[in-house]
């Protein structure tokens, strides 16, 4: 999958194409004491040794790594760490990095990216692992715990970290907001797609709550990562291959209820589940799934969008999506049919009607706050709860999807492309130390 910001214009650290090694030299930077991470005295002579992994070369993984280094450069000082940094590429992978950090020694392992971290919590059980940019940690590290409600958010084990997944009632708003006249929504993903599936079944709940009538749509795809595949065989997240119907409400109605016939559930348009209206008194009568007339099992990524048009009034993709190549096929085909398009992220939003972004530099900044607390506090890495991004969500639009519509936003909602045209990263993010003096 390929996650960018195509338009933030942010200075690269890493060399495009080959794996760069650097050792960073971190500027001395004074202490908030305030804050809880008191400095290191000037008498300690602890240098740290850090090495980052990170899954790729894009805006979005070095926007992280800079939040990262920069919270380093504010908690420890340029006396105390040394940060060495390798990008995964076509010549050297993941689990080749993480090997060798392993061997080499390290007193701590930053995993920028789902990859990273597997190779990572991979290579040892004893080196503390701090993670981000990953969605799901339990499918990640094979956690025996499948329910998100019911996991306490910590591994157990030598890894913590922080998660990039969406808040998703602010993403049920957002398909409200964007859709007045919301009837039912079409959930779209890749069948390989563990991350979008996550997404999806967790979103699925909020809508189930709100009575809102919804539905997935299975596309298909000529370009599967075969790495996502075996992922799947382990993955504690949800199996993407449910195929029936079942009501909307548990509780209410829990017989299985099969969908416009048998010849839906197999082949490459084989929906997880499909509420159906009937089956639930919570559902106001003019809140219903279309039946659409059934499609072939061979149907095209373009017949599916738009049948799933035809049966919903706004469609959803999912944050870090693997669909980021088909968005613009896809929005396309629901522009005209009159369907709002909801993007679970930025890159998304490029082209869907709406969308929600955070600042990844707060993620990393975030990441290295952890660092701090396991090398310099002596925490216990199992011990420290996975949390999400503190960065805000943004709302933005997407004005000539907008246009076309017909629809106007409240200023609640920024245009995206005014938005990164005036937006730096890591602006929202404070710095504990961005006012003190230097030691």
């Amino acid at each position: 999958m390929e996650v960018f910001l195509t338009m933030l214009n942010i200075k690269r650290f890493a060399c495009t194409g080959l794996a760069a090694i650097l050792v960073v030299s971190l500027p001395a930077c004074g202490k908030d004491k305030s804050s809880g991470y008191t400095p290191l005295p000037e008498e300690d002579n602890t240098v740290y040794n850090i090495s980052l992994c990170q899954d790729e070369d894009s805006d979005y993984y070095n926007n992280i790594s800079q939040g990262f280094n920069d919270a380093l450069t504010d908690l420890f000082g340029s006396a105390h760490v040394n940060v060495t940094t390798m990008v995964a590429n076509d010549t050297i992978g993941t689990d080749s990095i993480c090997a060798d950090y392993v061997t080499g020694g390290t007193d701590l392992i930053f995993a920028n990216g789902k990859k990273s971290l597997s190779s990572a919590a991979t290579a040892t059980e004893d080196i503390p692992i701090v993670g981000a940019a990953v969605m799901d940690y339990q499918s990640v590290l094979h956690l025996a715990t499948a329910s998100d409600s019911s996991w306490n958010k910590k591994t157990g084990t030598n890894v913590t970290g922080i998660s990039s997944k969406p808040n998703l009632e602010e993403q049920l708003s957002l398909l409200i907001e964007a859709t007045p006249d919301l009837q039912s929504v079409g959930l779209l993903y890749n069948p390989e797609d563990t991350d979008g599936i996550y997404q999806n079944v967790l979103l699925e709940k909020y809508l189930d709550q709100a009575g809102i009538p919804w539905k997935e749509y299975a596309l298909p795809s000529d370009d599967i990562d075969s790495s996502i595949s075996d992922e799947l065989t382990d993955a504690t997240a949800i199996a993407p291959t449910k195929q029936i119907a079942s009501s909307v409400t548990e509780g209410s109605n829990n017989d299985v209820v099969s969908f416009a016939g048998n010849d839906l559930l197999s082949g490459i348009f084989s929906p997880s589940s499909a509420h159906v209206a009937s089956t639930s008194a919570t559902w106001t009568p003019d809140l219903s799934i279309a039946n659409a007339e059934p499609l072939a099992a061979d149907a095209s990524l373009e017949d599916i969008v738009q049948y799933a048009c035809n049966e919903c009034s706004v469609l959803f993709l999912p944050a870090e999506s693997q669909l980021t190549s088909e968005v613009q096929t896809i929005v396309d085909i629901a522009t005209a049919s009159g369907t709002r398009t909801v993007g679970g992220d930025a890159s998304l939003g490029q082209e869907t009607l709406v969308s929600m972004y955070k600042d990844p530099y707060a993620m990393g900044y975030a990441a290295g706050k952890m660092v701090y607390r396991i090398l310099v506090d002596g925490a216990d890495p199992g011990d420290i709860k996975i949390t999400n991004s503190p960065a805000e969500n943004v709302k933005l639009y997407n004005a000539s999807r907008a246009e076309s519509l017909g629809m106007t936003f409240p200023k609640s909602f920024h245009e995206i492309n005014d938005y990164f045209a005036n937006y730096e990263i890591g602006s929202t993010t404070t710095r504990i130390s961005s006012d003190d003096t230097a030691e």
